[in-house]
């Protein structure tokens, strides 16, 4: 009776650490849920399997300048720090860990010339220039692209970016209120250059972060606009109809929609629509079940391509179907290992170390990533002298 009592509590325990861990209490679950359905978006789009899911990107842009607002453009007095600390242990080890394991698995066997291009590229996205080296480099719809396992780091770089303008507009403009305009200007600037390069067609423009920040400011908006306050069924009208459209672009969007483009627009305005409206009945019984899958959406995203890539490689033929299944299987396996035991750890550490300490393990990742990316640099020269 005693053994038994004591293997209950031990059971239940775990189960409340699972539960805790994958639907934690303190973070909303359908934004979660919207990030699994921007990184399934994705997945399926690099799968050959969904032909808008290059708006999962669109996604995470609009939740991610949501957070940004919270985390910089609300808080006052802002903490630099703080914020920097934060950013640099949620992105920089799982992104260093992917880069360094792929780099090793494959830069020793590939011809010399994909050598120096892949290790190019994993020098840009560790120092958060990936975009950069993709708009010069190789178009992001184009089947030369499974050549390049770190070609997914764009958007990645994209939101660093966004972070640092983020970082100046808080430390500079110490009033909310001033923040305020700054973001309504930045918005409108980067609107007219989206604008821009759709009507003269230049597809590039997909990469620039000067024709995504209105995203991510719109997203930050979200903090300094009225709270609907709707009834409980239109509230669920309206939450229902803005992931029919998030659903409705994924699946039926062409690449000619892809940002820059006046489509963008309207996954857009539905993730708005979506975040403030909390706690509708749709909500609980759509997105927050996939919850699981956008706490590690990041993980997921970092190792997916590079599997999908390192798979073509291996077995000498673009892979489909069954064959395909079996290789997103094996990338969220890896996805979820990452999680646990690198994007987790690290995120725990932060949360807990002194500010000496947390400090210096910050310095010491920007370190690693800097002397990584002169590494793959060199590698990337000495492979086109030669």
């Amino acid at each position: 009776m005693q053994q038994m009592t004591a293997i209950m509590p031990a059971r239940r325990k775990w189960r409340d650490g699972l539960r805790e861990e994958f639907f934690p209490r303190d973070r909303r679950r359908d934004i979660d849920g919207l990030r699994a359905l921007a990184v399934a978006a994705v997945v399926l789009m690099h799968a050959g399997w969904l032909s808008g899911g290059f708006v999962g990107v669109d996604i995470f842009v609009v939740i991610s300048g949501y957070f940004m607002g919270r985390s910089a453009l609300m808080q006052d007095p802002f903490q630099p720090a703080r914020f920097a600390c934060r950013r640099l242990y949620r992105l920089l080890p799982a992104l260093l860990c992917m880069v360094a394991v792929i780099s090793a698995g494959m830069l020793w066997w590939v011809l010399q010339s994909d050598r120096a291009d892949i290790a190019l590229n994993g020098a840009y996205a560790l120092v958060y220039l990936s975009n950069i080296w993709a708009a010069g480099h190789v178009g992001y719809f184009e089947g030369q692209a499974l050549a390049y396992p770190f070609l997914h780091t764009w958007s990645l770089s994209l939101e660093m970016q966004f972070y640092a303008v983020i970082f100046v507009v808080a430390v500079m403009l110490p009033r909310v209120r001033w923040r305020l305009y700054a973001l309504l200007g930045i918005l409108a600037v980067s609107a007219g250059c989206s604008l821009h390069d759709h009507l003269a067609g230049d597809g590039q423009g997909y990469y620039r972060i000067t024709d995504r920040m209105w995203e991510f400011a719109l997203g930050t908006l979200i903090w300094m606009l009225p709270r609907p306050r709707l009834p409980r069924a239109v509230a669920n009208v309206a939450y229902a109809l803005a992931l029919c459209v998030l659903v409705g672009a994924c699946v039926f969007y062409a690449r000619d929609y892809a940002c820059p483009s006046w489509g963008v627009v309207f996954p857009c305005l539905a993730v708005v629509a979506i975040i403030m409206l909390p706690h509708t009945d749709v909500a609980r019984v759509t997105l927050g079940p996939v919850s699981p899958l956008g706490v590690i959406s990041y993980s997921v995203y970092l190792w997916h391509w590079p599997v999908i890539v390192l798979a073509n490689y291996l077995l000498m033929f673009q892979v489909a179907g069954l064959t395909m299944a079996g290789v997103l299987v094996v990338a969220l396996l890896v996805g979820l290992l990452s999680y646990v035991f690198v994007e987790r750890t690290f995120l725990d550490y932060e949360g807990r170390a002194g500010t000496v300490a947390r400090n210096r393990g910050a310095l010491a990742l920007v370190c690693a990533c800097g002397l990584l990316s002169a590494g793959l640099g060199y590698v990337s020269y000495t492979s086109r002298v030669h």
